[in-house]
């Protein structure tokens, strides 16, 4: 197991939108969020990035940060969780080494430590015909900055996704975390504010929520071949230190559990 204290690395957007500059003119504000980071993905099926026992990462409290950047030049509209240096984030890549190309040796093992990032891209995507009243679903990306020395991300870019698309031919960071598997479309169901539901996994959600998960189907070889069944939950770990020329270093199978929330 490696562990460090602190080590800030915001680099999971180098070459797509900004994350953190504010629009023109001022006077926008982020929107504020908790987030709960679930131990199992589903029964016994322990989740490969969880979050520490002090409970909900909630914007604000200990040196936490958890936002909806809907102040950036661009609008992504992500959310994005920096854990500051009173928090952790554990991502345990053990045994869930899937395809292996440069990987260092802490990602043989489980990581822990501060200062790691969690970006959902364009959380407040709406399907058509939907709208912030309704449940709906949608797919999008996922992406991390491990809290580890250097520029390191986890990502899980499925090239074609409802809310972010990226061609794997001329976007360096999609290509390089979709090699030899199809990276898994990251799920997210949506519960409005004050849910009616009674089933479901909105029933009693008072603030507008989100659930997030990788999907965990089998996927697909780049040359559109089937995979072996356990090619599932699939993301790439990428080196952007040269951010024109992110390396791949393996694909995990790294199963997930999000759960974003408004405050109010």
């Amino acid at each position: 197991m490696l562990q460090r204290t602190h080590f800030a690395v915001f680099l999971l957007a180098a070459g797509l939108a900004p994350l953190y500059a504010g629009k023109p003119g001022g006077g926008c504000q982020d929107t504020p969020t908790q987030w709960t980071l679930n131990d199992y993905y589903i029964g016994t099926t322990l989740n490969a990035i969880r979050g520490d026992s002090a409970g909900a990462y909630v914007n604000g409290a200990a040196g936490v940060s958890a936002l909806i950047k809907i102040c950036d030049v661009n609008g992504t509209n992500n959310a994005v969780l920096m854990t500051g240096s009173s928090r952790t984030l554990t991502f345990d890549f053990g045994g869930h080494l899937l395809a292996s190309n440069n990987t260092p040796d802490w990602a043989l093992k489980s990581v822990i430590g501060s200062g790691g990032v969690l970006n959902v891209r364009d959380l407040t995507f709406v399907p058509a015909g939907k709208g912030p009243s309704l449940e709906y679903d949608f797919t999008t990306w996922v992406g991390a900055d491990l809290p580890v020395k250097g520029y390191w991300n986890f990502r899980m870019f499925k090239p074609t996704t409802d809310a972010i698309s990226g061609d794997l031919n001329t976007n360096p960071y999609v290509a390089s975390v979709n090699s030899p598997y199809i990276d898994s479309p990251v799920n997210v169901h949506h519960c409005p504010a004050n849910s009616s539901a009674t089933t479901g996994p909105c029933v009693g959600v008072i603030h507008e929520t989100w659930l997030i998960s990788p999907d965990a189907g089998p996927t697909t070889y780049t040359d559109g071949s089937p995979a072996p069944p356990s090619a599932v939950w699939v993301g790439g770990l990428v080196n952007t230190q040269k951010s024109t020329s992110p390396v791949s270093a393996g694909q995990f199978s790294m199963p997930f559990r999000f759960t974003i929330s408004l405050l109010q």
